[in-house]
């Protein structure tokens, strides 16, 4: 087992982006965004708390 937070890979994210609206413009943002819910449900921290890696939390 990994500890700590790890991004999606370039695989996982194919995967995931197959199941995500086609509508979207920006994928690779939201590929950012699954990034920082996934940070946040591994770490536990408040979503204010989001590194600045991430897009701002109330995008989030």
């Amino acid at each position: 087992m990994v500890d700590g937070y790890q991004p999606l890979t370039d695989s996982q994210w194919q995967v995931m982006a197959l199941l995500l609206p086609v509508q979207r413009k920006r994928r690779h943002y939201l590929r950012r965004v699954l990034d920082a819910l996934r940070y946040r449900c591994r770490t536990g921290c408040q979503w204010r708390s989001l590194p600045g890696c991430f897009p701002p939390w109330s995008a989030v």
